[in-house]
C-alpha cells in the first residue's frame, strides 16, 4: 500500500495524472507484478486509471486468481470490473469511494453489487488501509488545481 500511495503522490507532484496509484502483487511469491498510475489527464484516455494501467502493464504475468491489488482508493466501477475479470483474490485500498467523491470524482453505481458477487467467489476486500495518507494525496491534488475528469454531476 505504501508503494501505491507513493506513486500516486509522485504522480500528483509531477502533474502527470490523477491522484491514484495501484500495485499488483503475486499471492504466490509476494513479488510485485506491476504498478500503475492514473494517466487520464495527460493522455485524454478515459480508461487509463491507475488500476487499469497496472493490469495493462502486468500482461501475461498476471495469472488469474493469483494476485492482490493494492490501490490508493477503492476502485471505481470500471476498475472493479477489470479486477473481476483479472481474477484477483484480494483488493486492498486506502481512501474510500466517498473520499474520491468528496473532491468531485464520480465513482459509478453498481460497485456494491459487483463487490458482493466477487466476495461470493472468495475475493476479499480491505478498505481504509493508510486512509489518512491516501486522503492527503487527494487534498494535494485538489489544492494544486488537478482536473476532475469523468462524468459530470
Amino acid at each position: 500500500m505504501k508503494l501505491a500511495l507513493a506513486i500516486a503522490r509522485e504522480n500528483v507532484a509531477r502533474r502527470e495524472g490523477g491522484p491514484f496509484g495501484a500495485v499488483l502483487r503475486s499471492d504466490v511469491d509476494r513479488t510485485i507484478i506491476s504498478v500503475g498510475v492514473n494517466l487520464v489527464p495527460v493522455t485524454g484516455i478515459a480508461a487509463l486509471h491507475g488500476e487499469m494501467v497496472a493490469y495493462l502493464m502486468a500482461g501475461k504475468a498476471l495469472a488469474p486468481n493469483a494476485a492482490t491489488l493494492f490501490t490508493s482508493s477503492e476502485p471505481c466501477i470500471m476498475c472493479l470490473g477489470a479486477s473481476h475479470w483479472a481474477g484477483v483474490t484480494r483488493i486492498v485500498s486506502g481512501a474510500l469511494r466517498e473520499d474520491a467523491e468528496a473532491i468531485g470524482f464520480i465513482e459509478g453505481e453498481g460497485c456494491e453489487a459487483l463487490e458482493a458477487q466477487m466476495k461470493g467467489r472468495g475475493v476479499t476486500f480491505e478498505s481504509g488501509l493508510l486512509r489518512a495518507e491516501a486522503v492527503e494525496v487527494f487534498r494535494l491534488y485538489a489544492e494544486g488545481g488537478g482536473p476532475i475528469y469523468g462524468p459530470k454531476r
